[in-house]
Parts: C-alpha cells; sequence; structure tokens
C-alpha cells in the first residue's frame, strides 16, 4: 500500500499513483498489473521505468531527486546567518 499525503484534496488525502513501465500502476490500494503501462516523465520528457503522479502531471526519480536536492539547497542558502553552518561546527 502506498503512502497517503495529508492536506491536498477535499477530504483531507491524496492518493499517490506509480507507473512502472511494462508491468502496471498502483494508486493507493489499487494495484493493476497491464504490460502496456508506459512510464513518461513529464519534467525531463524521457521514458523512465517508474514515474509518480505530481498532481495533473508525472515525474521520474531523477526529477524528483534534483528538486528535493534544491529545496535543501535553497533553504541553506536564505538560513539566518546567526545559525552558523548546518552541519555543527568544525574542528581542526
Amino acid at each position: 500500500m502506498l503512502a497517503w499525503a495529508r492536506g491536498h484534496q477535499p477530504g483531507g488525502t491524496m492518493g499517490i499513483e506509480v507507473k512502472v513501465a511494462g508491468r502496471g500502476r498502483v494508486d493507493g490500494e489499487v494495484v493493476v498489473h497491464d504490460p502496456a503501462v508506459v512510464a513518461g516523465c513529464d519534467l525531463c520528457g524521457r521514458p523512465v521505468d517508474v514515474v509518480v503522479s505530481m498532481g495533473p502531471s508525472w515525474a521520474c526519480k531523477e526529477c524528483i531527486r534534483v528538486r528535493l536536492d534544491a529545496t535543501s539547497i535553497a533553504a541553506w542558502q536564505l538560513r539566518d546567518p546567526a545559525q552558523g553552518l548546518p552541519w555543527g561546527k568544525i574542528s581542526g
């Protein structure tokens, strides 16, 4: 069973759908075996092995990973300078 996110649709839940190329799709607790399923990323435009629903579009693991990394970098760049380094004190 896939995880459910809260607060994204009326009723407070949003299903996460995953397509696996040549194997099928999983939407919440619904598993559909279908060798005709194609997994294409709407962000990079490549055919891939697995995509996950991102609202009306689909994203591959690499595109999601890049965007998650960007959130960490942006949070670090916008940190309060008084906080210091995010990884703690460096001793020499």
